[in-house]
């Protein structure tokens, strides 16, 4: 079953504590203690996981968001201060409320950074990279949004991480749109903090589990520098040889243009990419398949009309699929984003 009370909590950061290496080997975890700004429920605690619990693979893997454009920011800033319940439904799924790691876009997957716990040197360990971030919100009197799973028992949220793709014992915590996270509102900029695990998967299936059900891409198997090319990304759909670079998208409120909107995919392989039965998918989850014998020749860039897959011109994702329904790549955008030209360059 999937996580239990998933939801998000609006509130100020205080302070944080951490442990290290010699204080726990096993489970150590970073504590970000906050209050809402009316105090009524007290000073609560996040708990952050800084090591994973699968000794196969014991590595995070980091995503730092610096200019994190997120087209519902204006809504999560008038949400109320405190613990706010996210179901986890496809209405919430499309508003951008509640988070999913792969169905989102919330940030470019291969900038992910795999990081042990607790290690001697610089910029090298998930202590290196959270510090100054918390640093940098309990200084500037930020605005914090923590996403994860209230506490049963106490004034807290932990989970605040990717829930889904887990692999054996940790399955039955998997699901869509409950991932965890910590967006973080400086008054001029926002940014996002994103963890995983390595040994979680990168694609998923509608129950978030790992899919495909056998021989499945880990985060560590994409991401590993160390891994051979052709181990590290054998069993990926896209290698970013196809991309998301271009929309056009047009008004369709009240006065809906007659012009449909449209994408343009790039190919910067050196091979041609039949998209045979892939498709583009909207935040709403509309899809609009490719024509049937579509080729994208090296090198080169197409665009294609969506006449079944409209694009908000408020905000949303678009996300390209192909002919197994896995993400290949997938692209964020706001309002400020589609004025006055139409045109957004990913």
């Amino acid at each position: 079953m999937p996580v239990e009370n998933y939801g998000v909590w609006k509130a100020k950061p205080v302070r944080f504590t951490y442990e290290t290496d010699a204080q726990d080997h096993v489970s150590p975890h970073l504590s970000l203690f906050f209050t809402t700004s009316d105090n009524r429920q007290g000073e609560g605690r996040a708990a952050i996981n800084i090591k994973s619990g699968d000794k196969s693979d014991s590595r995070l893997v980091f995503w730092l968001v610096k200019n994190f454009e997120n087209f519902q920011n204006e809504r999560l800033r008038e949400m109320k201060p405190g613990f706010n319940r996210l179901e986890g439904t496809m209405e919430q799924a499309s508003s951008g409320l509640a988070l999913d790691y792969i169905r989102g876009n919330l940030f470019h997957r291969e900038r992910g950074r795999l990081l042990p716990h607790d290690v001697p040197g610089p910029d090298n360990d998930i202590l290196d990279e959270l510090i100054p971030v918390l640093d940098a919100a309990v200084d500037n009197d930020s605005v914090i949004y923590i996403y994860g799973s209230h506490f049963s028992n106490g004034n807290g949220i932990h989970n605040v991480h990717m829930n889904q793709g887990s692999p054996r014992k940790w399955k039955h915590d998997n699901g869509i749109y409950q991932d965890g996270a910590i967006l973080l509102d400086f008054g001029d900029h926002w940014e996002g903090v994103f963890i995983g695990f390595a040994s979680q998967a990168v694609h998923t299936d509608a129950e978030g589990q790992p899919t495909p059900s056998r021989g499945y891409l880990t985060w560590n198997e994409l991401l590993n520098p160390e891994l051979p090319g052709e181990q590290r990304k054998k069993r990926d759909v896209s290698d970013r040889t196809v991309t998301i670079s271009e929309a056009v998208i047009h008004h369709h409120g009240t006065a809906p243009t007659t012009k449909p909107d449209m994408v343009t995919l790039t190919n910067r392989g050196d091979s041609s990419v039949v998209l045979s039965g892939w498709s583009v998918r909207n935040h709403k989850g509309d899809n609009e398949y490719l024509p049937d014998g579509a080729v994208l020749r090296r090198r080169r860039r197409h665009s294609f009309q969506l006449h079944n897959c409209a694009l908000s011109d408020e905000g949303g994702t678009i996300t390209l699929l192909n002919e197994q329904g896995l993400k290949v790549d997938g692209v964020r955008y706001t309002a400020a984003q589609t004025s006055p030209s139409h045109v957004v360059s990913f």
